[in-house]
């Protein structure tokens, strides 16, 4: 595990990065244009995956080793974060929260994979 530290750190800073410029962005477009409650959800799940792929790509460019394994990491830590949200928001486990859960988990290791099959360029 302490081989994939520097890596881990690294993609999780990058998804909180990459997850609260593209809420920001989402919600100033909020604010100007009357959006329906579908296309919020969908556009959270969006925000929340693309940021999972993109934390296990670097994860996987910085130790460039077990992608697989570090996308499940990944998407693990993030899944655990929504899980206690959900759980203190709702008391319970619901769909919406298991479709992002699901959604995380396998672009997580889409992202995981895809960095360890592409050259690394300094």
């Amino acid at each position: 595990m302490q081989f994939y530290k520097k890596g881990i750190i690294a993609g999780v800073l990058s998804l909180i990065a990459f997850t609260f410029a593209n809420t920001i962005i989402f919600g100033t477009v909020m604010v100007l244009i009357d959006i329906p409650d579908e296309i919020v959800g969908i556009a959270g799940t969006l925000i929340l995956s693309t940021g999972c792929l993109l934390a296990s790509y670097v994860s996987t460019q910085i130790v460039r080793n077990n992608g697989l394994i570090q996308g499940l990491i990944l998407s693990g830590i993030v899944s655990a974060v929504l899980l206690i949200i959900c759980l203190i928001a709702n008391k319970a486990l619901t769909i919406a929260c298991f479709e992002k859960i699901v959604a995380c988990t396998l672009s997580a290791v889409i992202g995981g994979i895809k960095g360890i099959n592409t050259k690394h360029c300094k």
